[in-house]
């Protein structure tokens, strides 16, 4: 097609660069940056590789009088074959490190369509083989069949607070680093409603029944807790009770925290050690309405739409933008 031949023509241009993704990992430079490949180091590591077009990057990489970013997944090949053009991390790693608004925002878009595109190599009702299709915008059954598209899984995640407003529930997983809380989530079910989901999640999980929910913000992450892309859709809710009754094969630990020891955790103060997710998560806001009303500015800074990768007019998912997934408290 017409789209296909472009997207060629853009992939071997010498304005196009390539992100290296291999086993859920991004190769990265010395200094933490992403690390840009040309199309002869791609070649170099491996001739024939699908490619995935993420578009035309808003400020182009120095040198250059544009960007077209592309995103190559070489988990085919040995390990020792990639690292010596740089090192792998981790979109976690990458989102404690240092590294720019930018790169975090492009790396976890490649790295979640580098494993969509993994994960969707069989249509799911007959079970046929796909392809990658539109630029990798889409996979498709070969010849002319069903599109597959990529996969965003919803999840609800709130804040709860007590009756009188002035304490918090915030829970823990056995898999969480030591000493951290958060607030509870859990996936939406299909056809449930999102407000409906926090109820039941807060019920399994903590044994807690809430009222007053209201839906305040999203957020997309990349990097989700079962390997796709979920969309954080972050609520507020007032607790009937105080009582808990801790679910231990959902959650380790559920309980009840003033603003001032809530307060101690965000600054990482707390005398026992405990803290919250750090501030590029949703659960982060929510939590810091929650100890300073207002300061949070839902609707600004991570939950902005950042145009570090512009989509094109036609082509690559239209409408397509990528939510920056650092805050700016």
């Amino acid at each position: 097609s017409a789209l296909e031949r472009r997207n060629k023509d853009l992939a071997s241009s010498p304005n196009a660069r390539f992100l290296v993704v291999y086993s859920r990992k991004i190769l990265t430079a010395e200094n933490g940056d992403l690390q840009w490949l040309t199309r002869q180091q791609v070649e170099d590591l491996a001739f024939h590789v699908d490619t995935i077009y993420l578009g035309p990057l808003v400020e182009p990489l120095p040198g250059l009088p544009e960007t077209d970013v592309f995103v190559v997944d070489l988990g085919f090949l040995n390990e020792t074959q990639v690292t010596p053009l740089g090192t792998l991390r981790s979109g976690r790693e990458l989102l404690m490190s240092k590294a720019t608004d930018a790169d975090v925002t492009v790396a976890g878009i490649a790295l979640a369509m580098a494993d969509w595109h993994q994960s969707a190599k069989f249509e799911g009702r007959t079970g046929k083989a796909t392809v990658s299709a539109e630029g990798g915008a889409k996979r498709q059954v070969e010849p002319g069949g069903a599109k597959v598209y990529p996969r965003t899984d919803p999840v609800a995640i709130g804040l709860i607070v007590s009756p009188d407003h002035q304490r918090c529930l915030l829970g823990r997983s056995h898999k969480y680093p030591t000493g951290m809380y958060t607030c509870l989530s859990g996936f939406v079910d299909i056809c449930e409603p999102v407000e409906e989901a926090f109820k039941r999640e807060a019920f399994e999980e903590a044994g807690v029944r809430i009222h007053s929910v209201s839906l305040v913000a999203s957020q997309p992450w990349p990097i989700g807790r079962a390997g796709s892309c979920e969309l954080m859709l972050a609520c507020k809710a007032v607790a009937h009770s105080e009582h808990i009754q801790v679910n231990t094969k959902e959650i380790e630990d559920a309980r009840w925290f003033t603003r001032a020891e809530v307060g101690q955790m965000l600054q990482q103060q707390h005398p026992q050690g405990l803290f919250v997710p750090p501030r590029f998560a949703i659960a982060n806001k929510l939590i810091t309405d929650f100890v300073s009303p207002g300061k949070a500015q839902f609707g600004s800074g991570s939950l902005h739409r950042a145009p570090f990768l512009a989509t094109l007019a036609a082509g690559f998912l239209v409408g397509f933008a990528f939510a920056r997934l650092r805050s700016h408290l």
